[in-house]
């Protein structure tokens, strides 16, 4: 039987890692999975799986979260350019906009970030890891929601460069 979690996060370290080709073969299962560069960009990940027991449902889940990480990947992708300035997680992690429920927004859209100032925070593992600003300038986005799940190198908040 085919572990859904496993797949998926062995799938998130192929992303994140220098891996184009792997196959793997358990008893009557074969994971087949190539990492396809279409452009300098993007890529893709195509995967097949054989299994011998017809585990099509699985099959079919592991597929929907494959599309569900390449679509959180073509949605969090934000363009650079000289006037903006987008944080990006550096790890994965639950994405905080305060310290507490209760406590304000460390920063909200329209405000100045600065550098050194904490504008969220990542908890990963119950540790709290605060998350700074490198440049001055306006918060012009806020990319992901308070208490969202959030991967390395996703894009956290866009900041027009002041």
């Amino acid at each position: 039987m085919i572990n859904i979690t496993n797949v998926t996060k062995l799938i998130d370290s192929i992303y994140q890692n220098d891996i184009n080709n792997l196959k793997i073969k358990k008893q009557s299962t074969q994971i087949t999975i190539n990492k396809v560069k279409i452009s300098q960009k993007q890529n893709k990940i195509l995967t097949t799986i054989n299994d011998n027991k017809n585990n099509k449902k699985n099959i079919n889940l592991i597929n929907k979260e494959i599309k569900k990480k390449q679509n959180r990947e073509t949605n969090n992708q934000v363009e650079h350019s000289s006037i903006y300035s987008t944080i990006i997680s550096p790890m994965v992690g639950t994405f905080y906009k305060s310290s507490a429920p209760n406590e304000p927004s460390f920063i909200e859209v329209g405000e100045i970030a600065k550098p050194k100032q904490i504008v969220c925070i990542i908890e990963a593992m119950k540790l709290m890891n605060e998350i700074e600003s490198e440049v001055t300038g306006e918060v012009v986005e806020i990319l992901v929601q308070d208490g969202d799940i959030v991967d390395c190198g996703q894009a956290l908040i866009k900041i027009k460069i002041k």
